[in-house]
């Protein structure tokens, strides 16, 4: 056991001393009553967004379930400056803050990383209570945050007993996406719970074609091929989100909280190349099949305790886990239509994760509000891989036996204070410290043995300008980073079919380090009546270390890899408003109005120009929405959500296509009275079809590979019914 995490567990019997200590101490005498006559004080409603000195914008589960979305992924890519990637065929894409992804936008669940492993494609918008996008970071949340955070929070508790049955039917080309959820809540005394059940399941079918092409040094075209992907499938998901909140005699409060699920994926892949220019492929038709069963999850237990002098401690104790079964089978065909590969692939992954924090808050002094914390955790993963390409025809049997055991340990020490400086003036003060341990071990590496340290101070602040009912002004100054991935930093291959340039093995570095970036953000925001509410900022981060991906020749094959390249400069303007449209044109129809626009910028220092920014940063994405009450119990509303796409410079000569975005959701909501809720949606109702693809240019020339997908639209019935 490393001296840090000694430190970890030392905390916990003194922090039970001091809670000890705290309710020994003598009480202080009442206070001489005095009667009053009634006073009536009228205040305006907190809003956290407005009114939080540290910079957050708070999303409640009545707009996550507002369109009736099948996932939560759907519902987020509505929200201000979050984008959602072009996933593999079947699954979702990745999430992104300010157009980065691919680890620059950090993933929280009820405030805590999410676990390694969690597969965000199992929660569903009545499972989560809000979601809070964090563009800056607060001392109390890891500093893995470059873009900002997604925090997801889980429902929990109850103010009132409820119960409800909600049943969807959705088909997308004659595919059927049937699910059903059921939610209950009680509350009785000093107690509460919560219980959400799903189970749903998403038949797809995603038709690809493609265009491969290639031009010597001089111009002359050398390979022209097309190629055809078609795969269908199903996701089945089942998943049971209790909580119970209590408040115990002596007024200390527990909060139980579990998320489990269970879920399968299937999915047949055909895949046909003719090539009509150069030679041909060694594999022109192939099939694979593809199997993976989930099976997560995830506990907390969280306590509070108010000492009589002031002050509070909370302690949470996070276990979980998951276990992954991947069957991966490939049947391969030459051009005379001969068997020339047969691949079977088995794999086993399973991760365990354990987490501590705790946070003391002082008793309130003058202008200050001071916190000190800490957070510990250990994250284990073992992982098999077994290959064998079976003997066909002239080919001879190939084995390999792949697996690894890697612990992660993390240990984070922090203080925070949000000091009020006036009646219109707050600063929030922080600073983390965090020490992460990587150590993994398996066959066909090194082992590899990491320790880094990184001290993330983060200042913001909150000024309310004077003479103004709502107009207010913030700026923050950060300091975050990027750790690597376990899978990039693992040195072992995975195989490609048909290696070429554009299509390599994929290989870790251990060797990587991680990125750091120092920035700021400034925003203008106002509130006025009836909801209405304008945000217009900006920000800009230095990185250093910038990890990026490098595709080189070794022993025959080509291999990608991940390196660290020189310094990056990211920047952007982004805003969000809400009002409603008679505020713009009087006398128009009541229609509320919803508009969000990210422009994104960057600059990569040791990759030659033009398009030498970030990888897969999306330039600008915006959404604008409109709902309006048809009549009592009737409301109607469609948004329209945009992305740029374009040409990414990854690496000298290296470049990604990233495909523009153009969807059109619609919905109807009638309320039955007593009896419930219709809803009826659309999404992607335009359907337009989706165009990436990649490109390198060397000594040899160039070659380009171009894909268009077809994307289909989505119509959903759900009903909802109280009992």
């Amino acid at each position: 056991m490393t001296p840090s995490f000694r430190i970890v567990l030392a905390l916990a019997p003194l922090c039970t001393a001091f809670s000890s200590a705290a309710q020994s101490l003598p009480a202080p005498a009442a206070p001489p009553t005095t009667a009053l006559d009634t006073v009536q004080v009228q205040a305006q409603a907190y809003d956290t967004r407005r009114d939080d000195t540290a910079t957050r914008i708070v999303v409640g589960s009545e707009t996550l379930r507002q369109y009736g979305d099948l996932g939560l992924v759907d519902a987020l890519k509505r929200l201000p400056g979050i984008t959602v990637g072009t996933g593999a065929p079947g699954r979702t894409g990745a999430l992104s803050l300010r157009g980065l992804g691919a680890g620059y936008t950090q993933i929280l669940l009820n405030g805590q990383k999410a676990p390694a492993g969690f597969d965000l494609d199992s929660l569903t918008p009545e499972m989560v209570e809000r979601v809070e996008i964090l563009r800056a970071p607060t001392a109390d949340q890891r500093g893995e945050a470059i873009a900002g955070s997604i925090n997801i929070v889980l429902a929990a508790g109850a103010r009132k007993d409820t119960e409800q049955l909600s049943l969807a039917w959705g088909n997308s080309q004659g595919r059927n996406t049937p699910s059903i959820s059921w939610q209950r809540n009680r509350r009785a005394g000093h107690r509460s719970s919560a219980i959400t059940a799903t189970a749903s399941r998403r038949a797809f079918l995603v038709e690809e074609t493609g265009t491969e092409r290639a031009w010597d040094p001089q111009g002359t075209p050398t390979v022209l091929r097309d190629t055809a992907l078609r795969a269908s499938g199903t996701r089945d998901v089942l998943s049971l989100a209790p909580s119970l909140e209590t408040t115990l005699e002596n007024g200390d409060t527990l909060a139980l909280q579990a998320v489990v699920d269970a879920s399968r994926f299937d999915r047949v892949t055909d895949i046909d190349w003719m090539t009509s220019l150069g030679a041909p492929l060694r594999t022109t038709r192939y099939q694979q099949r593809t199997r993976i069963d989930v099976a997560q999850a995830n506990g907390s237990a969280t306590w509070t305790r108010a000492f009589e002098l002031g002050g509070t401690f909370t302690t949470k104790l996070r276990l979980g886990g998951n276990r992954e079964r991947y069957t991966y089978r490939e049947q391969g065909y030459a051009l005379e239509g001969q068997q020339n590969l047969q691949d079977h692939t088995d794999a086993r992954l399973t991760v365990r994760d354990l987490n501590s924090t705790g946070k003391y808050t002082l008793p309130a002094s003058g202008r200050h509000a001071l916190q000190l914390g800490w957070e510990g955790s250990e994250d284990r993963r073992d992982e098999s891989r077994m290959q064998r390409l079976l003997p066909v025809g002239d080919e001879a049997a190939w084995f390999s036996d792949l697996a690894f055991d890697a612990r992660i340990r993390r240990l984070a020490l922090y203080a925070q204070d949000d000091i009020t400086l006036s009646e219109r003036w707050s600063v929030y003060a922080g600073a983390r410290w965090e020490q992460i341990t990587t150590r993994s071990e398996g066959s066909g590496f090194s082992g590899i043995h990491r320790r880094e340290q990184v001290l993330s101070p983060v200042l913001q602040s909150l000024w309310k300008l004077p003479g103004t009912p709502g107009d207010q002004l913030r700026i923050a100054l950060t300091r975050t980073y990027r750790s690597p991935t376990l899978a990039s930093l693992i040195p072992r291959p995975y195989t490609s079919t048909n290696n070429r340039p554009l299509n390599p093995d994929e290989r870790g570095n251990p060797a990587l380090r991680p990125e750091l970036a120092t920035g700021m953000d400034l925003s203008y925001e106002t509130y006025g009546k009836d909801g209405t509410q304008l945000s217009l900022g900006g920000y800009v981060r230095r990185i250093t270390h910038v990890i990026r991906t490098e595709t080189h020749l070794q022993d025959g094959r080509w291999v990608a890899s991940p390196v660290n390249g020189g310094t990056a400069m990211t920047w952007g303007v982004e805003m969000d408003t809400a009002l409603r449209l008679p505020q713009l044109i009087a006398g128009a129809p009541d229609v509320a109005l919803r508009f969000n626009a990210t422009a994104n910028d960057s600059r990569v220092e040791d990759v030659p120009g033009p398009d030498n920014r970030l990888d897969e940063q999306v330039r600008f994405s915006s959404t604008l929405g409109a709902d309006r009450q048809i009549r009592s119990g009737w409301t109607v509303g469609g948004s329209y959500t945009y992305r740029t796409g374009g040409t990414v410079q990854i690496s000298p000569g290296q470049f990604e296509i990233a495909s523009y975005g153009r969807e059109l959701d619609l919905y109807s909501l009638w309320t039955l009275g007593t009896r419930g809720k219709l809803r009826l949606s659309l999404s992607n109702a335009l359907h337009r079809t989706l165009h990436t693809g990649q490109s390198r240019v060397s000594d040899d020339g160039t070659e380009q590979l171009r894909r268009q997908r077809k994307a289909s639209p989505l119509w959903r019935l759900q009903l909802e019914l109280p009992l």
